[in-house]
């Protein structure tokens, strides 16, 4: 069930540009209350940025000072000790959705929110998506840190290992996916669709250690990335979306 009131995130809604501007006039009887809204979400969205931020930086010299490779090898054996060609089957195809298939669910998301005029929505998830590709690839060239087993791949950052790209861009694009699912959805499908991404998310990361691509804090690390540059965008677009507003509404409307 969709759900009709986008007031949590504006920038979502779909709406002719007559439909914009009674919104605006609409507003403008409410605009304390949502301005105090809008500022406690910013002000919960850098709260949580600020934390992400500080846990991969740790992470990151944790890794560096390598306090983190008994935990490592510790994983990367526990996990090969259930290893079985069912279960490589499986993380194998788990992996391939949060690389190929990305793309594809990202490409066919882009063309649903462009027919259906959701502009805001559709270049929010191209830069979170693109962009935690790029940022993972500038990241795996400053740490350059060797993947448990050797991997060869178009671009030369990606025979590195941290932090992962799979659980980097997953992070970033399902964990968008599930916030879009939480304003765009109702009920209890809502709830369900977003515990599922969240599922997948970690999913991925574990198939990459089964797999042996990644140690453990490759992952972590990529989680904390892909959930700090998805903050960072959607806290830009709030932020634009609400100063935006703020000069229609000085703005007489016809």
């Amino acid at each position: 069930m969709l759900a009709t009131n986008h007031q949590a995130d504006p920038g979502l809604a779909a709406r002719s540009p007559h439909g914009w501007r009674r919104w605006l006039r609409d507003l403008g009887q409410r605009e304390p209350e949502r301005l105090a809204t809008s500022g406690a979400i910013l002000l919960a969205g850098f709260i949580a940025a600020v934390l992400l931020l500080y846990g991969f930086a740790w992470l990151a010299y944790a890794v560096l000072e390598q306090q983190t490779q008994a935990l490592d090898l510790a994983a990367l054996s526990a996990l090969h000790g259930f290893a079985s060609p069912q279960l490589t089957l499986a993380a194998n195809g788990i992996s391939l959705l949060g690389s190929q298939a990305v793309i594809l669910i990202c490409l066919a998301l882009l063309s649903l929110f462009i027919y259906q005029s959701r502009w805001g929505t559709a270049v929010t998830l191209l830069v979170v998506t693109a962009g935690a590709q790029i940022l993972n690839d500038i990241l795996k060239e400053l740490f350059h840190r060797a993947r448990p087993e050797p991997i060869s791949g178009f671009i030369d950052a990606q025979q590195f290992s941290f932090p992962s790209g799979h659980a980097m861009v997953s992070a970033a694009f399902y964990l968008y996916i599930a916030y879009l699912t939480w304003h765009l959805l109702a009920g209890c499908w809502r709830i369900l669709l977003a515990a599922a991404l969240v599922l997948l998310v970690l999913l991925i990361g574990v198939a990459r250690v089964y797999l042996e691509a990644h140690y453990l804090s490759d992952v972590i690390a990529g989680y904390l990335a892909g959930l700090l540059w998805t903050d960072a965008v959607i806290l830009g677009t709030r932020a634009l979306s609400l100063r935006r507003h703020r000069s229609a509404l000085r703005t007489p409307v016809t």
